[in-house]
C-alpha cells in the first residue's frame, strides 16, 4: 500500500499556529469552508487505513460571509487543488481562494482570488486525502496530503 506524501505549503509560513493531523489519511470524505474575500476557515473529514472517520479543524477564524461543505461521493476523489495567495489588511500572505477538482466535478472557487495563483495537480490517478495548515484569524497557509495511485 502506498504511503501518503506531504506537499506544500502555500501561503505564509510564519503567521498563525500550525495545524496537522495525527492519523495518516486514506480517503477524503468532506471539506467545509468559511469564506468571503479570502478563506477564513477550513475543516475536513477523512478515513484512515482502517476505515475509521476522523475530523480535522476548524482551522482559522469565525469570519466569512459564506459557508460551503463539499461531500464527496463514494467513488469521487480530489485530483487537483487550485488557489491563490494574497494580502488582507496587514497580512501579506493569506489563502485568498481555493478550488477543488475531483474526478467528477469542480467545486469553487471559494474566495475572491486576489494575489498569486497556485496549482496542485495530482498525477497518475492519485488523490488529495488530507490537509495541514497555518491559521489564526484567517487561513494563512495550506498544504496537502496526497495518496499516490
Amino acid at each position: 500500500m502506498a504511503a501518503v506524501v506531504k506537499i506544500g505549503t502555500w501561503g505564509s509560513g510564519d503567521h498563525g499556529s500550525a495545524y496537522d493531523i495525527t492519523v495518516a489519511p486514506q480517503r477524503l470524505e468532506s471539506i467545509s469552508l468559511r469564506w468571503g474575500k479570502i478563506i477564513d476557515c477550513i475543516s475536513f473529514s477523512y478515513l484512515d487505513r482502517d476505515g475509521k472517520l476522523h475530523t480535522a479543524g476548524p482551522w482559522g477564524g469565525a469570519g466569512g460571509v459564506s459557508e460551503d461543505t463539499i461531500t464527496l461521493a463514494a467513488s469521487e476523489y480530489v485530483t487537483e487543488v487550485a488557489g491563490s495567495v494574497g494580502p488582507i489588511g496587514e497580512l501579506t500572505h493569506t489563502i485568498t481562494s481555493l478550488k477543488f477538482v475531483t474526478n467528477r466535478a469542480t467545486y469553487g472557487p471559494f474566495g475572491r482570488g486576489d494575489g498569486t495563483a497556485f496549482n496542485v495537480p495530482v498525477l497518475n490517478n492519485g488523490s488529495v486525502v488530507g490537509m495541514f495548515a497555518r491559521a489564526d484569524q484567517y487561513l494563512d497557509a495550506i498544504g496537502f496530503y496526497v495518496l499516490p495511485f
